[in-house]
């Protein structure tokens, strides 16, 4: 189990629903999802605690349907 030293780092990583990838004692990784806005407030309010590196993907979209590429492009764009 993880031991955050810092009270402050912990309810940051709380009140962002962020899910802790614990990787080892010293060492983890967050996994989240939002709005650019929140994933930038997040990196940002982290930062003072020394982020070793972040990273942030684009939108995903998810279908049951099979769906051609451009038809993909196309519904993102409209």
């Amino acid at each position: 189990e993880l031991v955050f030293e810092e009270r402050q780092m912990h309810n940051i990583i709380n009140e962002s629903d962020a899910r802790i990838v614990p990787v080892n004692r010293d060492f983890f990784v967050l996994e989240t999802s939002g709005r650019r806005h929140e994933i930038e407030r997040l990196h940002r309010e982290l930062s003072a605690f020394g982020i070793m590196h972040f990273v942030r993907s684009g939108r995903i979209a998810v279908t049951n349907d099979e769906m051609k590429i451009t038809e993909m492009l196309a519904a993102f764009n409209n």
